[in-house]
């Protein structure tokens, strides 16, 4: 239960994040500013499916279990804010939440699953990142830049997804297609470069 919860904050958290990004014309600003909400993640021990699934190489199989709950958790927090937001004057946000989903869906889904694993690398990048540099200046540029890039070059994240398709009021069979495949995405993505640092590890106590 208390991983669940962590996960409904962890999706109000990114929707905090997208709403700021909806609001702003200025797309530098909006990707910088749309950080917050992974910054009050990692800052809070919220727990996000897209920084969980950078961690499956290095624990056991029941680890999958947490992951799918976090999922779970991400959905809720996400959807349930868009729905709360409808009733506000957020509202006016769905124009612009409808352009963003229009485009995602428009696109194919190999060019979207391309696009999630990216973000799935960087989101690892990220998180990796923010928990391993002990500088804090440095913690923070890992978590706050490739955060940027991927906002700034499409790349999908499944959970900001979430938000976007329900402020845009945009859920079909298709459009939890594309989030599947998302997701999917983000998971190879974010594995990636564990399962290359341990690769290489092993290799090199082999060839020693």
């Amino acid at each position: 239960m208390k991983t669940f919860i962590k996960a409904i904050a962890a999706g109000v958290a990114i929707a905090l994040g997208g709403t700021i990004y909806l609001t702003l014309d200025n797309r530098i600003a909006g990707s910088f500013l749309f950080s917050i909400g992974l910054f009050t993640i990692y800052t809070f021990g919220f727990f996000l499916f897209t920084g969980k699934v950078c961690y499956i190489i290095s624990e056991k199989p029941s680890y999958l279990v947490d992951i799918l709950i976090v999922y779970i958790g991400n959905l809720v927090g996400t959807v349930g804010c868009g729905l709360l937001f409808h009733e506000t004057k957020l509202l006016n946000l769905t124009k612009h939440a409808s352009e963003i989903v229009e485009l995602k869906l428009s696109d194919t889904l190999l060019s979207t699953f391309i696009m999630a694993f990216f973000c799935g690398v960087m989101m690892c990048i990220a998180v990796v990142g923010f928990q391993t540099i002990k500088d804090s200046v440095g913690r923070h540029l890992a978590l706050i830049l490739p955060i940027m890039v991927f906002i700034l070059s499409g790349f999908e994240h499944s959970i900001a997804d979430m938000f976007y398709f329900t402020m845009a009021d945009a859920w079909s069979e298709k459009a939890a297609l594309y989030i599947l495949v998302i997701s999917i995405g983000n998971l190879a993505g974010g594995i990636t470069i564990p399962c290359l640092k341990k690769y290489f590890r092993e290799e090199l106590s082999v060839s020693h």
